[in-house]
C-alpha cells in the first residue's frame, strides 16, 4: 500500500475519528485514526461498504455527492460539506455512473459520468490543501490544468477543516502516467537515433511548466528570496542526503561531493519565489489529443501540509521535471538494453529549451543543479522507504548529475 506512509512504524491503536454514513449507497466513511509506538498518530480516510472498499457498480462516491449537494451530511462526531466550484454544475450532469480510471494510486480516484473526477485523499490533515487551494485559485485563468469544480470537506466537531476530495474535470482517454513515456525511450533507444522528434513531448513539457509557473506568479505574487530561505532550503537539502547517505551505500559514496554541490542553496537572495506544483514530474502531465494538462497539486506528500504550501523558486519544479525525465531514459534503458545518456541529454535540453522560451524566472545553472541534486536525495530516500524496486533510477540519476557536474568544471 503505496498510500500508508506508516509501514515502517509499530501501530499500537486504531481509533476512528468520525464516521459518516452514506445511506443511499449503503455504506459509509470512516475517518480513522493510526496511533504509532513513537510519534504523532495520523489519519486515513476509509471507504466502506459491508466491510468492503466500494465497487464502482456500488454507486459510493455519486450517492455521496448527490446527498451533499442537498446539504452537509453528518456523522458520529462532525460532518461533510460540499465546496462547489464554477464547473461543478456543468461537470457534475451524471452521478449515477461511476468507474476507476487508474489503480496503484497514492489516492483513489473515481470518474463519474464523462466529465467529473472525485479524488479521494486517503491520508488526511487538517488545515488548507494546497491541491484545493491552488487549483480554485486558478479558476478563469489560462493556467494548463483541468477545471476546478469544488471540493469535500470535514468539519470536526472543535471547527477544525479537512479536505477529504478534490473535484476537478475529468479528462477521458488522457495519456497520463509512467509506462508510455518509458516505452516510447525504449523504442528510440532501440532505433539507436534520437532526433528532436524523440524528444518534442519534453519540448513541450517545459513550455507547459512555463506556462503553469507564468499562471502562478500572477496569482499568487512573487517576493524575492531572503537569507532565510537560503539556510531552510540548504538545511533540508543535507538532512535528506544524510537520510540518503545512511539508506544507500552509492550516495554515501558520493555524500561530500554532493554536500558541496548543495551550497548554492544557501546563496540564491533576489531569486523569485512564488506558489509551485511541488511534485512537477512528466507523469503528472496529462496528455489528450496534443493539449497537456498539470495536475495533483498536492506536493511532496512526505512533506506536512503547511510546508507545502510556502513560496518556492519555480526552479525546484523544473528540477522535478528534470529529475523525472532522466528516471525515464533509466527505466527505458533497462527494457532496451541501450545506453540512455544520449537521450537523457537530448530530453533535458528539450525541457530547457521550452522552458526558457516561455518561464517567467530565468534559469540558474548553479541553483538548478543543487535543487536537482536535493530533488534526487530525497528520491532515493523515498524509493528506499517506499518503493524499493524503483531505488536503481534515482542512484543513476544522482551519479549522472555528478558526472555532468564534473564535465562542466573540467
Amino acid at each position: 500500500m503505496r498510500w500508508f506512509a506508516g509501514k515502517h512504524r509499530t501501530i499500537v491503536r486504531l481509533q476512528p475519528a468520525d464516521t459518516i454514513e452514506v445511506s443511499a449507497a449503503g455504506g459509509c466513511l470512516v475517518l480513522l485514526g493510526v496511533h504509532y509506538a513513537d510519534g504523532a498518530p495520523e489519519r486515513y480516510l476509509i471507504a466502506q461498504l459491508s466491510g468492503r472498499e466500494p465497487e464502482p457498480e456500488d454507486h459510493f462516491w455519486g450517492a455521496l455527492l448527490a446527498a451533499l449537494a442537498d446539504g452537509p451530511v453528518d456523522g458520529t462526531a462532525g460532518r461533510l460539506e460540499l465546496s462547489p466550484g464554477a464547473a461543478f454544475e456543468v461537470l457534475a450532469r451524471d452521478l449515477t455512473r461511476e468507474y476507476v480510471p487508474a489503480t496503484d494510486q497514492s489516492n483513489t480516484l473515481v470518474a463519474l459520468g464523462e466529465s467529473l473526477l472525485v479524488k479521494a485523499y486517503r491520508r488526511l490533515e487538517s488545515g488548507l490543501h494546497p491541491e484545493v487551494e491552488v487549483l480554485q485559485a486558478l479558476e478563469g485563468t489560462d493556467a494548463p490544468v483541468p477545471a476546478f469544480a469544488g471540493a469535500i470537506r470535514h468539519v470536526d466537531s472543535a471547527g477544525r477543516r479537512t479536505a477529504i476530495a478534490l473535484l476537478q474535470q475529468f479528462v477521458p482517454d488522457a495519456e497520463s502516467g509512467w509506462e508510455a513515456p518509458i516505452e516510447r525511450a525504449a523504442a528510440c533507444l532501440r532505433r539507436g537515433v534520437v532526433d528532436e522528434g524523440a524528444v518534442a513531448e519534453y519540448r513541450h513539457a517545459g513550455v507547459v511548466a512555463a506556462r503553469l509557473h507564468a499562471a502562478l506568479a500572477v496569482t499568487f505574487g512573487t517576493r524575492p528570496a531572503d537569507a532565510a530561505d537560503g539556510r531552510r532550503w540548504l538545511g533540508t537539502a543535507l538532512a535528506d542526503l544524510e537520510d540518503a547517505a545512511a539508506l544507500d551505500p552509492a550516495a554515501d559514496r558520493a555524500a561530500p561531493r554532493v554536500r558541496a554541490a548543495l551550497e548554492p542553496l544557501g546563496h540564491a537572495p533576489e531569486t523569485p519565489l512564488t506558489r509551485i506544483h511541488g511534485d512537477l514530474h512528466h507523469a503528472q502531465m496529462l496528455r489528450s489529443g496534443g493539449r497537456v494538462l498539470v495536475v495533483d497539486f498536492e506536493g511532496d506528500p512526505t512533506r506536512p501540509l503547511a510546508a507545502r504550501r510556502t513560496l518556492d523558486t519555480p526552479l525546484r519544479d523544473l528540477a522535478c521535471l528534470l529529475r523525472s525525465v532522466d528516471h525515464i531514459g533509466s527505466a527505458a534503458a533497462r527494457r532496451a538494453g541501450r545506453n540512455p545518456e544520449a537521450w537523457v541529454a537530448a530530453a533535458t535540453r528539450a525541457v530547457h529549451a521550452g522552458y526558457a522560451d516561455a518561464g517567467p524566472v530565468a534559469i540558474e545553472p548553479a541553483l538548478l543543479e543543487a535543487l536537482e541534486l536535493a530533488k534526487e536525495c530525497r528520491e532515493l530516500v523515498y524509493a528506499h522507504r517506499v518503493l524499493p524496486e524503483w531505488a536503481y533510477a534515482p542512484r543513476l540519476g544522482l551519479q549522472r548529475l555528478l558526472d555532468r557536474a564534473a564535465r562542466s568544471r573540467a
